[in-house]
């Protein structure tokens, strides 16, 4: 990976001498005037002008705070104008770094070249983790593969010890080399009498692998040594079936990296990723997402039976949220047929009840999608008898109904805290977007994140547009606001004029097509749309909807069954629920039906649902933009 020490090995960033720290670096930000750094900072350098610092120790305490790689004081400053700003870096133990470069420089072109630098430091190390898979399964010769390895990536003198004595050396005369540290091997860092930077990591109690470069190893060279010792472990020490299940398991992991980088719209490094273990499956421009329900089924069987019909033709995974999902990304080449062998799979485990849920062909940057359209049809499959809904030609959406010039005026009114943020403003939406969809931890582990940080943005996000994160029916409206701005053209020259919300839902668009969403109960005899509205008026809470209706809760129950039903729509999630989540709901059944029935509810009427909107008025829940989200520090 790319660190502080590199970006000061390269001239052409002007970086001073004496960086000590080797911190990653996966992109820079410029800090400058008003414009803010975005709401996550985690590995970036951010660079400024000591005009533009603002409170030096409430900037440091906040980079900090966010893991952000380091600070660098552009236009080479003297030391006396530094000394607050050094005094605070000290305080928070954070890299200050200054340049030669003046701050347009970085605007016009270093900034993106720290990017770029960092893009492929990373494609190398997948490059390198590929080329150690490959040297995994135990031979005769794996020892000095893994080790030749090592010597080539590095230019390094590399040397495994085993008990009785040397196992493999490249070059032939790196045990001399590197005799002093052989005979210590108790020590993980030593510098040889010819100056090489020498790292030992154990293999096993009595086995020690050490690589010596010429110059200090960084954070991924350190991670490859790594790799390679536990490689090393199972090749040198194989018990009956370990090798086998370490290169399982490893294989399963490389897979999960793949789809969590497809499902984040990295589309080049899942193809890198996947290069070394089934070259060009992801060498296509679209793809589908299926989802596998194995409902009783064993889920490592039904994978097996999914892993050899596909026959490398598709890229399947273990759900890291949903432990009875098998999720399959599926992309358009003219000589395979994923849909066909899944359909097949689902009679074979029928008795079981396995079900399938397939999306609409999408771009392969657009995962993320498809996988939502996935999850929409395994929830609508459970009401089919052939419990299989593969989505065949897109159907108009609730999205569709609005009005499209003045639907995009109210969102982007609304979301406008967001969308200003340089950059990130949609990168950021898109993880909300996802947290809404899922519960929180369950996103997190889909998009390959920590359960925190999809909280944390969550909150800002929230925080800056004004709505609270715990009430479903704000979500809702946040939910709806962000499917608008990703729908419509991101063009406001196409807006309409200044809409509120309930403008929006009143619409005559809107309720016509609301009209036709609710005429599936309009012949049941229980009134079922009566009970549905006390429900969402109590915040899907059917203990309180059944108190106003003065009726038991197992009918308020009964009622949202048999509505899911004709409806065809999960409204109570039946998607496995994590604990720490208790209160979230999926939206993707309750947001249309919300929408639906507030624009058929008659004005004035009782059961009009309170739907927060801070376009249309003040509103005194919004909080001022948090500082992760604003132009301040």
């Amino acid at each position: 990976m790319f660190s502080l020490r590199d970006l000061s090995a390269i001239a052409e960033f002007g970086i001073g001498a004496g960086v000590v720290a080797d911190r990653e670096v996966h992109c820079a930000v410029i800090l400058s005037g008003s414009q803010w750094i975005g709401p996550s900072v985690e590995n970036a350098l951010v660079v400024s002008d000591l005009p533009s610092l603002g409170i030096p120790d409430r900037l440091l305490s906040t980079l900090a705070a966010g893991h952000a790689a380091g600070l660098v004081i552009a236009g080479a400053p003297d030391e006396a104008a530094l000394a607050d700003i050094r005094e605070a870096a000290a305080r928070h133990r954070f890299p200050l770094l200054t340049s030669t470069r003046p701050l347009s420089a970085w605007k016009a072109g270093l900034a993106q070249s720290v990017l770029d630098l960092s893009v492929a430091r990373t494609r190398r190390h997948v490059a390198r983790l590929n080329g150690l898979l490959s040297r995994l399964r135990p031979s005769p010769d794996a020892v000095d593969a893994i080790s030749g390895l090592l010597a080539d990536e590095f230019d390094a003198e590399v040397v495994v010890r085993g008990g009785t004595g040397i196992l493999a050396a490249v070059p032939p005369a790196a045990p001399l080399t590197l005799a002093s540290v052989i005979q210590r091997p108790d020590r993980p860092h030593q510098t040889t009498a010819a100056g090489l930077f020498a790292r030992t990591v154990p293999i096993s109690a009595d086995q020690v692998l050490i690589v010596a470069t010429k110059e200090p190893q960084g954070r991924a060279e350190a991670d490859l040594i790594t790799h390679a010792a536990t490689a090393l472990s199972s090749v040198l020490a194989p018990r009956p079936g370990a090798s086998d299940e370490n290169i399982a398991a490893a294989v399963r992991g490389i897979r999960l990296s793949a789809f969590q980088l497809l499902m984040t719209g990295h589309a080049l490094h899942a193809r890198r990723v996947m290069a070394g273990l089934a070259p060009g499956l992801l060498d296509s421009e679209s793809a589908r997402v299926y989802i596998v329900d194995c409902a009783r089924a064993d889920r490592d069987t039904v994978m097996a039976e999914v892993e050899r019909s596909l026959d490398g033709h598709a890229l399947a995974v273990r759900c890291p949220a949903y432990h009875e999902h098998i999720i399959v990304v599926a992309p358009q080449h003219p000589d395979s047929d994923a849909e066909q062998h899944l359909r097949r799979l689902r009679e074979e485990f029928s008795a079981a009840n396995v079900a399938i849920g397939g999306s609409l062909v999408h771009p392969l940057g657009g995962v993320g999608n498809a996988y939502g359209e996935a999850a929409d049809a395994i929830a609508r499959a459970s009401h089919h008898p052939e419990r299989t809904v593969i989505i065949s030609a897109r159907t108009p959406t609730l999205v569709d109904a609005f009005p499209a010039g003045s639907a995009y005026a109210w969102a982007s009114t609304f979301l406008q805290p967001v969308l200003s943020l340089p950059r990130e403003g949609r990168q950021i939406l898109e993880t909300t977007a996802m947290a809404l969809e899922f519960q929180t931890s369950a996103a997190a582990r889909i998009i390959g994140v920590h359960r925190n940080t999809v909280a944390r943005r969550m909150a800002q996000v929230c925080a800056a547009v004004g709505v609270d994160p715990d009430r479903t029916l704000d979500r809702i409206t946040l939910s709806l606001a962000i499917q608008i701005v990703t729908t419509y053209p991101h063009d406001t020259t196409t807006a309409g004029p200044p809409v509120s919300l309930h403008e929006l839902l009143t619409h005559a668009q809107v309720r016509a097509w609301a009209e036709k969403a609710l005429r599936p109960l309009a012949d049941d005899r229980r009134n079922l749309v009566h009970t549905l509205r006390a429900w969402v008026l109590a915040e899907f809470n059917a203990e309180a909807a059944a108190l106003h209706l003065g009726v038991a809760t197992k009918t308020v129950r009964a009622h949202i069954r048999a509505a899911e039903s004709l409806l065809e729509r999960d409204l109570v999630t039946s998607l496995p629920r994590e604990a720490e989540d208790a209160g979230e709901q999926r939206l993707s059944g309750i947001r249309p039906l919300t929408i639906a029935l507030y624009a058929t509810t008659r004005p004035g009427s009782v059961y009009q649902v309170r739907l927060t909107d801070p376009t249309a008025y003040p509103n005194p829940a919004a909080a001022p933009v948090p500082a992760e989200l604003s132009g301040t520090p």
